[in-house]
C-alpha cells in the first residue's frame, strides 16, 4: 500500500498550519516526521486520517484519493491512527477499549485473534483487561491507545506523540514494539517530539517547519545533519 501526499494544504479559520506539503510513503516503509511545536506535524496526520479535511491537495492510497474520505472509512482501507493524548475510554475496561478498535471486522475468530496478538505484544494489558482504563499508568494507557488501533489490523499505523510523557524504560520498550511491528510489514508513520528517537527508529525522514518540508532525507544522514542536531536533537 503506498501512501501520497500531494501538495498539501490546510488551514484553520484562515490561519494556514499546511502550505502545500508532498510525500511518499511506500508499503513497509517507516516514516518520521520531525519538527517543533506547531509545524504541522499532527495536523498532517490527522488529515492522513480524515478528522481535517484539507483546503487544498489531495492523499491517495495506491493511487486511488482518500482525502474525501470519512474517518471511519479510512480506517476500513487499513489505516490506523493513534492519536497525541492517547484518547482512550478510561471509564471503559481495557478489553472495551480494545473492542472497540475491532468495530470494522465481523467475523468474530478475526477480532479473537486480534486480540490475543495484541495481548502477546502487550502482556500488561491482559493483566489488566478487566481494569478500568482511566486507573492505568500513563504508559500502560499508551499502549492500550496503540493496541485499540491495532485491532483494525491495520497496513499503515500513524502515531502522535507516543512517547510523551513516559518513562525512558517504557518509551524503549514502545519503540522495540513499532520496530518489531514494521519488521512484520506493517507501514509506520511517526510523528515524535523526540527527535533523537524518531531519527532511531524511522529509515527515512522529513523535517516540518511552519507548515513546509524543509528537509527530507534517510534517518541516518538527518541525525548527522548540523541544522538537525542544533534544532532538534539539543546538541
Amino acid at each position: 500500500m503506498k501512501l501520497s501526499v500531494s501538495n498539501l494544504e490546510v488551514s484553520y479559520n484562515k490561519v494556514s498550519a499546511l502550505r502545500g506539503i508532498s510525500f511518499e510513503v511506500d508499503s513497509g516503509d517507516f516514516v518520521t516526521l520531525i519538527g517543533s511545536n506547531g509545524a504541522g506535524k499532527s495536523t498532517t496526520l490527522r488529515t492522513i486520517s480524515g478528522l481535517v479535511k484539507p483546503s487544498g491537495g489531495e492523499i491517495t492510497l495506491d493511487g486511488a484519493r482518500i482525502d474525501n474520505l470519512d474517518p471511519d472509512v479510512i480506517v476500513q482501507k487499513r489505516i490506523g491512527h493513534v492519536p497525541e493524548g492517547r484518547r482512550i475510554f478510561k471509564d471503559l475496561s481495557v478489553s472495551e477499549n480494545l473492542m472497540l478498535g475491532a468495530y470494522i471486522h465481523r467475523d468474530r475468530n478475526t477480532v479473537e485473534k486480534t486480540i490475543k496478538q495484541v495481548f502477546e505484544h502487550f502482556p500488561r494489558l491482559h493483566d489488566r483487561r478487566n481494569q478500568q482504563a482511566g486507573t492505568m499508568s500513563g504508559g500502560e494507557q499508551q499502549m492500550l491507545a496503540i493496541g485499540r488501533a491495532l485491532m483494525s489490523r491495520p497496513k499503515i499505523l500513524l502515531l502522535d506523540e507516543p512517547s510523551l510523557g513516559l518513562a525512558p524504560i517504557i518509551v524503549k520498550e514502545i519503540g522495540e514494539f513499532l520496530s518489531e511491528l514494521n519488521s512484520q510489514g506493517v507501514t509506520v508513520i511517526l510523528v515524535e517530539q523526540n527527535a533523537d528517537l524518531a531519527l532511531q527508529l524511522a529509515r527515512f525522514g522529513y523535517v516540518l517547519e511552519t507548515g513546509l518540508i524543509a528537509m527530507a532525507d534517510r534517518a541516518a544522514n538527518l541525525a548527522d545533519n548540523e541544522h538537525v542536531k542544533k534544532a532538534y536533537l539539543g546538541i
